[in-house]
């Protein structure tokens, strides 16, 4: 069959994510705030929890704040469903807890939510404030997640939940450059969109290749394990 027309990165709002990308430097900044309010308050550990995709999606930060924290830092992956059935020894009235959910609804992470918040635990969230979950967390303890998986959803949340995470290694003097972070990926979501149209014709090249192999292997690690399980 005769090409007749080239689709560049199909099924994939090229305006909206750069817009998108705009709006989150300033999102950034309402993460960064809320880490500096639990600095300023003090706890004992830090939660990242998830279920399903969100529970991946925090693994690269749980990686990064046990990679770069100092010694005494304690940071957990925790899934809403096993902590909702086992909970968390670790778990007390100082510890604090980030969690995310695109819909709002999620019902795991929603329970996990109500029975925390009773126990006295500090949790924040990126979700729809208006959503059943922002309301068990507060409005102002949550910040709209910025993701639309269809553009580029996950990168965004990554940064989000970076700059929550990040910000608390770096009032712990774990990583000084956190300023230099937040200036530097001002504007990467150019260079962002730029890398997958370059990547296009590889990926169109591995996919006719690769199409019919009777088995694929995703392989990562680190930073990037979280992102290979997606």
């Amino acid at each position: 069959m005769k090409e007749t027309e080239k689709i560049e990165i199909m099924h994939f709002d090229q305006e909206g994510y750069l817009e998108d990308g705009k709006a989150l430097y300033e999102t950034g900044k309402k993460m960064t705030a809320l880490a500096d309010k639990v600095a300023d308050e003090g706890y004992d550990a830090v939660f990242l929890m998830g279920v399903g995709g969100t529970w991946d999606e925090l693994m690269q930060l749980e990686y990064l704040m046990n990679k770069f924290g100092d010694r005494d830092l304690e940071v957990y992956l925790i899934h809403a469903a096993e902590w909702n059935v086992m909970g968390h020894k670790r778990m007390t009235e100082k510890s604090v807890v980030l969690t995310a959910s695109e819909s709002g609804t999620t019902p795991e992470v929603l329970e996990a939510v109500k029975k925390m918040k009773g126990m006295g635990v500090r949790v924040y969230a990126m979700t729809k404030p208006e959503g059943p979950i922002g309301q068990a967390v507060g409005a102002e303890n949550c910040v709209a997640m910025a993701s639309d998986h269809g553009s580029g959803g996950c990168e965004k949340g990554y940064y989000l939940a970076d700059c929550f995470g990040l910000r608390l290694l770096n009032r712990r003097g774990c990583f000084p450059k956190f300023d230099l972070f937040i200036e530097q990926t001002k504007d990467i979501w150019k260079d962002m969109l730029d890398i997958r149209k370059r990547f296009e014709p590889r990926a169109e090249e591995l996919a006719k290749k690769y199409a019919l192999a009777p088995y694929t292997m995703f392989i990562g690690s680190g930073a990037l394990w979280g992102e290979t399980i997606l």
